[in-house]
């Protein structure tokens, strides 16, 4: 009963953040497309002839007239909120978004995002959870110092400088991968592979393998470290000392007994990491030139598309407070004094 309770107020809280992230978003965006359009606002007023002279003068008035942007603010919250939590993000309004469907837009780059960062979250996971308990059973040796100085660097190193020696090395210079998700994907004579077949899955994969090991070298050390210092502390508990004076084996304790316990700090990292799949990741899926949502996010920006934009930020609000609401699930399941 405990638990249901605990589940219920999560829940609800959950709803609460979702409401205050949709009217964060709305508001956030709210002065942009005065911005792009040049409307209202003095400052931009210079900008509104060169945006009409882009969209042209026919579109330009359509975007405000769909957006409502000639309407008072209270009007158009009324229709986002309407529209948000019914998936009716609009149309994006840039040239590189054909005009289609912000929903259909994003759903076209995300599979990219959620392959790289799936994959390696899951290997960052496994690798820095496994190197940190190997490295808090050797505490104080050589593997321990060793592996907790990789992964600080690992954990410090930058994305974009890793990203440009791998990318220069492997795929550049000696030619082991491809250098684009593009160039994988083109077959002889210059015709795209279909998508789907065994040949298009081989070079897709292919070339999601350099970015999915930037990924994972530049997150395995946050996962290691916390999964190290964690046990640390719990092998010093007083039922560890228990279970050793029972005679139990030292993989016994450190596995059945001390690797439960030190695993709720990791619960919130795991889930904050699988929460953020959606976002893409900007710098890397930029350099590999792999067109995810994070590699999209920056050509919209660019693009001035806020339509685009909004929905993209609001989705990635919302993976992230769904991941937590589900941390915090798994909290109240692994430590059944968080449900009291």
């Amino acid at each position: 009963m405990a638990i249901f309770k605990y589940i219920v107020k999560r829940v609800i809280n959950m709803i609460i953040v979702l409401f205050l992230l949709a009217n964060l978003n709305f508001f956030l965006f709210e002065y942009v497309p005065m911005a792009i359009l040049g409307l209202g606002v003095s400052f931009f007023v210079p900008y509104k002839s060169a945006q009409q002279a882009l969209l042209g003068p026919v579109i330009y008035q359509s975007v405000i007239k769909e957006f409502g942007l000639d309407k008072p603010w209270p009007i158009r919250y009324e229709s986002y909120l309407k529209n948000i939590f019914t998936g009716n993000f609009g149309y994006g309004i840039s040239a590189i978004s054909g005009h289609e469907p912000v929903w259909s837009i994003i759903s076209t780059y995300a599979p990219n995002s959620i392959f790289l960062l799936g994959v390696s979250t899951v290997l960052s996971i496994i690798l820095g959870a496994y190197v940190g308990i190997v490295s808090a059973s050797k505490r104080g040796k050589f593997v321990d110092i060793s592996s907790v100085s990789v992964g600080i660097f690992s954990y410090s190193i930058p994305s974009f400088w890793i990203g440009l020696i791998v990318l220069y090395f492997f795929a550049v210079k000696y030619h082991f991968f491809p250098i684009s998700l593009g160039a994988a994907t083109i077959g002889p004579g210059n015709v795209p592979l279909p998508v789907g077949s065994l040949a298009y899955i081989k070079a897709y994969l292919w070339a999601g393998t350099l970015p999915i090991l930037v990924l994972t070298l530049i997150s395995f050390g946050s996962f290691q470290l916390i999964m190290r210092n964690t046990l640390n502390d719990v092998l010093t508990e007083d039922y560890i000392m228990i279970a050793r004076a029972k005679g139990l084996s030292e993989r016994a304790v450190l596995y059945k007994h001390a690797f439960r316990n030190a695993l709720l700090p990791l619960v919130t990292s795991m889930a904050l990491a699988f929460g953020f799949i959606l976002s893409g990741a900007v710098i890397t899926e930029t350099i590999f030139n792999f067109t995810g949502l994070g590699w999209a996010t920056l050509r919209y920006i660019e693009a001035f598309d806020y339509p685009v934009i909004q929905g993209i930020f609001f989705l990635i609000g919302v993976m992230v407070v769904v991941a937590n609401f589900l941390a915090d699930i798994a909290y109240g399941f692994l430590d059944p004094r968080v449900s009291y």
